[in-house]
């Protein structure tokens, strides 16, 4: 890797690379692979590409490969297939149109069709005292 940066030709590769074995002591080969890859072909961001990176900036970018590694091999939840629910009949959309606009007959229908609805039957009971 450090031949890939020219301007770095006047540093020891020697002690260069075990300052980079050093940063990457524990993370899996694939993911220092990746990481040089992505130096060498200039694709770390923020990355002055005349000379080699550092070797902090190195082990990050190898643990963010990582990280990228372990996404990509996490198990992908499948969405569950939806159930076909019956289908509201026309007229009951009708209904609650109506009762959304204030039509009081509206609301009685509809407490009269979900009498166990406490929504409903509110609204059915301030109708119904507003007619009084």
């Amino acid at each position: 890797m450090l031949s890939g940066f020219p301007a770095s030709a006047g540093t020891d590769p020697d002690m260069q690379i075990r300052a980079y074995l050093v940063a990457v002591e524990g993370l899996p080969a694939e993911a220092v692979w990746r990481a040089a890859k992505r130096f060498i072909s200039g694709q770390v961001r923020d990355h002055n590409r005349a000379f080699a990176p550092s070797s902090a900036s190195f082990a990050e970018e190898c643990r963010q490969q990582q990280a990228a590694i372990e996404a990509e091999r996490r198990p992908r939840l499948e969405a569950e297939p939806e159930v076909p629910r019956p289908k509201v009949p026309a007229y009951k959309m009708q209904l609650l149109r109506d009762a959304a606009n204030g039509s009081r007959s509206a609301k009685r229908e509809l407490a009269r069709m979900f009498p166990d609805n406490p929504i409903i039957a509110r609204a059915a009971r301030d109708a119904q005292e507003a007619t009084k």
